[in-house]
């Protein structure tokens, strides 16, 4: 009988130990819905965990299809239920995004809802600039949800479009890569080019750091380089360009799935210091 009670007992404490850490000292349960009221007035700002934080807009969900997606400066004071902050037991501070994506109020050309920030410092890709940051994350559906982590657009003739996305999808991060010309919708080789930066788990945490050198791109995970391209002739140069971090789900179906991005160290570099006003 005492061999049974050990074994149900050290089966239980491996499922907790599986559900709650992955060796990163994050004791976090994975959240199903967005926070209480009453647990929001218990956190923070998330900016709190960024610095700079003027150089930056937040954009989130209005709730309605009609109102469409909210376009927000950061302050000292910005908290709801998509962006606050969590600190970790080991005193890190790490800005949390919070994200259902059967969520209503897109922006009029997204796929689906982001909880999301967009940096107002613009940049060529004849500059040199570099995106960075640290991140894990959490889901209730992770073999189902899509969803980008970071990215950046260029301004186009007809419409802002992604240049690069980091997305995770089922375990994998991917680097989706096109090569819009300056319309904004054609591929200049009809393809979307795609970077494995590994594998991930949840609460796994990933430093990911995107930089750019006159039309090269390298991709690096952990401070190590996994990929490079080289955006071609047909790719404007002397568009202006910006980068975003957090949650943007690719789920075109909006399903029922809730999942939380936890950035710290987001950092942008870059030779351009002109904020655009949003």
């Amino acid at each position: 009988m005492w061999k049974i009670l050990f074994l149900c007992s050290f089966f239980c404490f491996f499922l907790f130990a599986c559900d709650t850490d992955t060796g990163t000292g994050r004791d976090l349960e994975i959240e199903r819905q967005y926070c209480s009221e009453e647990e929001l007035a218990q956190r923070k700002s998330g900016t709190l965990a960024l610095e700079n934080y003027a150089e930056w807009a937040f954009q989130y969900p209005s709730g309605s299809e009609e109102g469409g997606m909210i376009n927000e400066n950061v302050t000292p004071e910005l908290k709801n239920k998509y962006f606050s902050l969590f600190e970790s037991p080991d005193g890190k501070k790490y800005m949390r995004f919070s994200l259902d994506a059967s969520d209503k109020g897109k922006s009029p050309y997204a796929s689906s809802v982001r909880s999301e920030l967009r940096h107002k410092i613009e940049w060529t890709l004849a500059d040199k600039t570099s995106l960075e940051y640290t991140f894990y994350l959490t889901s209730t559906d992770f073999s189902t949800a899509r969803f980008t982590v970071g990215q950046f657009l260029q301004i186009c003739d007809t419409k802002e479009s992604p240049l690069c996305r980091i997305e995770v999808e089922n375990g994998q991060i991917t680097a989706k890569v096109i090569n819009y010309e300056k319309d904004g919708t054609t591929k200049s080789d009809g393809e979307t080019h795609k970077y494995s930066l590994g594998t991930i788990v949840q609460k796994q945490e990933v430093t990911i750091k995107i930089a750019i050198d006159n039309k090269v791109m390298r991709l690096y995970r952990d401070g190590k380089e996994l990929a490079s391209h080289i955006f071609p002739a047909k790719v404007e140069s002397g568009y202006k360009n910006y980068y975003k971090a957090g949650i943007y789900y690719q789920n075109k179906d909006s399903p029922k799935i809730f999942s939380e991005v936890f950035i710290r160290n987001l950092s942008v570099n870059t030779e351009n210091k002109i904020c655009r006003n949003l």
